[in-house]
């Protein structure tokens, strides 16, 4: 039997079992856990994780094929976190699990993107072979095979403007996520030049550092350890007011450093953190900036990991409504997962499938012309799916929208 590895070196095999011990076993999770409302079965619940994950580190079960997939399910979209009477550390738990059950994995397309996301070069390499890819028009050729259709094709245009990086406003560093970077900078470019419109001295990152979200739920915490150390490193002497996160899902990930670094530097650092759109909206409330008017329908939808790290639940809809004449439009059920958690977009594709499938029949049905979210992993899950039923609504940052539209 493999031997049980702790969630980090300070984090013991009892701590674990500790944690999963504190689950009462109530039930209230399972009306929110996205692949419970699918399969109805207790191993593809939070509660029936929990005690799959419990028993592996007690050594009472084998890490085998079957409970690592129903590990893999999770989607670590925190929904029985957010409801848990006892407050269990579910997403502690649930990493712990697949850093046991992860050789049982033989997904090579995800440890190929985990190897592509980790290294800066490789990230390089990959993003101009992407670049090309799409100069020339290659999207048919390949559009039976899931990876490339989530390569997005937006004709979303972005005004050609200078960046001021020598304001006296707050210093702000803007973290692209790793996946972003790799296949549309829109986001970044429209971050940067809002900001900077806004009075914020926005200091260049070379390129962003993985922020090792999706390597820690994978349960490669080694990597996402050594990623995270990389990333506290390359801004710890900047001495930045923020650092604003473009992606809600690394957004989450980066709230959460301080629970495996307690150092003055690393709270510094997740103190200093702030979702873009509500930097924006806060600087737009304080700073006079215009849009053009834009008669048309936008769908809303609100990633799970946007829950985790605002403080403003409305502030994308508060944002969006200093554009003249827009509609937004939420889904019937706004706070139901879309199904991109993590990498199970690519990995765990029926699951996925299953979870977007309202989503997109509202979409169809009504004749909305965008649809924004603000993590990446949902931007591209959304857009391939849409892709696939042949949809044309265009989906993007609500940033992207906001610069779209400015004057």
């Amino acid at each position: 039997m493999p031997k049980p590895m702790s969630i980090a070196e300070n984090i013991s095999k009892q701590e674990i079992i500790t944690a999963a011990d504190q689950c009462v076993l109530c039930g209230l999770c399972l009306p929110h856990c996205p692949t419970y409302a699918i399969a109805k079965t207790e191993p593809e619940s939070p509660r029936g994780r929990i005690a799959l994950v419990r028993a592996l580190y007690e050594e009472q079960l084998d890490a085998s094929e079957s409970i690592s997939s129903h590990l893999d399910h999770c989607l670590t979209c925190m929904s029985c976190e957010r409801v848990c009477p006892a407050n269990v550390d579910y997403e502690k738990i649930i990493d712990a699990g697949r850093a046991i059950t992860r050789k049982q994995r033989n997904s090579l397309t995800q440890s190929l993107l985990l190897f592509i996301l980790s290294s800066i070069s490789v990230r390089k390499i990959t993003k101009m072979c992407i670049s090309i890819f799409q100069s020339l028009g290659l999207y048919g050729l390949f559009s039976s095979i899931r990876l490339f259709n989530l390569l997005p094709e937006t004709s979303i245009s972005i005004p050609n403007n200078n960046i001021d990086s020598s304001s006296s406003g707050p210093k702000v560093a803007i973290i692209n996520s790793c996946a972003a970077d790799l296949i549309n900078d829109q986001t970044i470019k429209s971050a940067a030049l809002i900001l900077s419109k806004l009075g914020c001295n926005v200091i260049p990152q070379k390129q962003t550092q993985c922020c090792g979200a999706l390597h820690q739920h994978t349960g490669n915490l080694k990597t996402a350890e050594s990623l995270r150390e990389d990333f506290l490193h390359s801004l710890e002497t900047q001495k930045l007011d923020h650092v604003v996160s473009l992606a809600t899902g690394c957004g989450a990930q980066i709230k959460r450093y301080s629970n495996f670094d307690e150092s003055p530097s690393t709270n510094d650092l997740v103190n200093k953190l702030i979702d873009v759109n509500d930097l924006v909206l806060q600087q737009l409330n304080i700073n006079d900036l215009t849009f053009k008017p834009l008669a048309e329908i936008v769908y809303l939808h609100k990633p799970c990991s946007q829950q985790q790290i605002t403080n403003d639940p409305k502030a994308v809809e508060r944002l969006l409504q200093f554009i003249p004449d827009i509609e937004i439009i939420h889904f019937e059920d706004q706070l139901a997962c879309c199904g991109a958690g993590g990498m199970n977009t690519i990995t765990e594709e029926k699951i996925a499938d299953q979870l977007i499938e309202n989503k997109i029949h509202e979409i169809k049905s009504s004749s909305a012309n965008y649809l924004v979210s603000s993590n990446i992993g949902c931007v591209l899950h959304l857009h391939s799916q849409l892709k696939r039923k042949n949809i044309d609504t265009q989906v993007c940052h609500p940033i992207t929208l906001l610069a779209q539209q400015m004057l």
